[in-house]
């Protein structure tokens, strides 16, 4: 099957009642390949009725060591935490205003580590599909941690659609 196929077999209109994609899970950070998921995300929903869900994590901040004695630093983890839930939150706002209203949509914002805190979203809701887009990671992001979508893979049940960025 080629790629054109399977686009095509998630965008096409199900037959009376016989619809296998009913919930729709947008992975969302803002992010360009998020808006490209978001894009895809939205179209299939459309095409299928489906219910669509723009969730975002707020992952906890590293912890800082410094080993050069006492440090005073213009940020807590608290208010560097609040920080990015706020962004996330601004996010998801922007995201949602995208949404024609013809989609029935709504948002999560998660905590935790993405992948995981998807995975349990995908599962706890039996998304159908998960929509992800890549997210620009530099040398050392691909040496510490794995992709959120290789992750969604090993992690739920649910199906998986990676959409590139233009």
């Amino acid at each position: 099957m080629v790629i054109d196929d399977v686009e095509q077999t998630f965008l096409r209109a199900p037959a009376e009642g016989a619809g296998s994609i009913h919930r729709v899970l947008v992975a969302f950070d803002g992010s360009q390949g998020a808006w490209a998921a978001l894009g895809r995300g939205i179209e299939v929903a459309a095409a299928n009725r489906a219910l669509l869900t723009i969730a975002a994590v707020a992952e906890e901040p590293l912890a800082i060591w410094m080993g050069f004695g006492a440090m005073c630093l213009p940020y807590t983890r608290e208010t560097i935490r609040q920080q990015v839930e706020s962004a996330m939150r601004r996010h998801l706002a922007e995201a949602r205003d995208e949404v024609p209203a013809t989609v029935s949509v709504t948002t999560r914002l998660l905590h935790g580590r993405a992948a995981r805190a998807l995975a349990a979203l995908a599962e706890e809701g039996r998304y159908d599909l998960v929509v992800t887009g890549p997210r620009p990671v530099g040398r050392l992001g691909r040496v510490l941690r794995r992709s959120v979508t290789h992750g969604l893979l090993s992690r739920t049940h649910a199906s998986v659609l990676a959409v590139k960025a233009a």
